[in-house]
């Protein structure tokens, strides 16, 4: 099984650079962050060679909103740039939101004032040329829903709000990231969800519910649902833990070991 884990929620007792080689010392193979922009890519690169470490994904969209027409120049000409930085740190996925998350997670609201139409007939649009460019250059697209509990204003809060354009745009390299803790809050009922995008599940990110803790701390059954993507839906793809520990790192890692 590939586990990451995403060093924006972990070890961020330690400057960003440190949290490398104690993704390692943990025993995981996977690490993961969000916006590449204000770090040193060739910095990461080395880090990721000296600990025998994968980058599994990073977001590819900075602030610059899919759902935006005013954005759309912008979206693409960054994807492009994001895309050579995942051939650089041998990343395989780019994560994409309706509404870019950039720098420690400040969401752009740019283009929340357009009707539905316009929003959707434009993330369709730049999803289509997106698609394009990674079918060309070899990564895999990972749409992302996100709860407004946690970003008030995000546009794509449930799994079908992706799913539904993924589906339409028809390429093999745009998938569905399936957060769960964030789909827990925004409509429950994970398992029928997850068999119903089993075509389509590309990453899925871990955090019980409440408080985005660590398996096993909340009201979501993760064994139950470890089982229905392993051994009934055969999901081979990452598992990446975006969570904070609840008590202790020791008890969170050993919680994480064990899923």
């Amino acid at each position: 099984m590939k586990k990451s884990i995403c060093i924006e929620k972990l070890f961020v007792d330690l400057p960003f650079y440190e949290r490398f080689a104690k993704v390692r010392e943990a025993g995981f193979d996977y690490i993961e962050f969000g916006s590449w922009e204000q770090h040193d890519v060739k910095r990461i690169r080395a880090l990721l060679d000296e600990n025998r470490l994968k980058l599994g994904c990073f977001s590819g969209d900075k602030d610059y909103n899919l759902i935006d027409p005013a954005h759309s120049r912008e979206f693409i000409d960054y994807l492009k740039r994001s895309v050579d930085v995942a051939h650089l740190l041998g990343c395989e996925n780019l994560v994409l939101h309706s509404n870019a998350l950039a720098e420690e997670g400040r969401m752009c609201t740019a283009g929340n004032e357009q009707n539905d139409r316009t929003k959707i007939a434009c993330a369709t649009k730049n999803l289509l040329e997106a698609a394009r460019i990674a079918e060309k250059d070899g990564v895999t697209l990972q749409l992302e829903p996100v709860s407004n509990y946690a970003k008030p204003g995000y546009y794509m809060t449930t799994s079908a709000s992706a799913a539904d354009i993924i589906r339409v745009v028809g390429s093999p390299r745009l998938k569905l990231l399936y957060d769960i803790y964030h789909m827990q809050l925004m409509e429950g009922d994970l398992a029928n969800t997850l068999r119903k995008n089993a075509d389509i599940l590309g990453y899925i990110h871990i955090g019980d519910v409440p408080g985005r803790h660590e398996p096993g701390t909340g009201e979501i059954n993760y064994g139950y649902l470890k089982k229905v993507l392993v051994e009934e839906l055969g999901f081979d793809g990452i598992f990446a833990f975006e969570l904070s520990p609840l008590t202790t790192m020791e008890a969170c890692l050993e919680a994480m070991r064990a899923f």
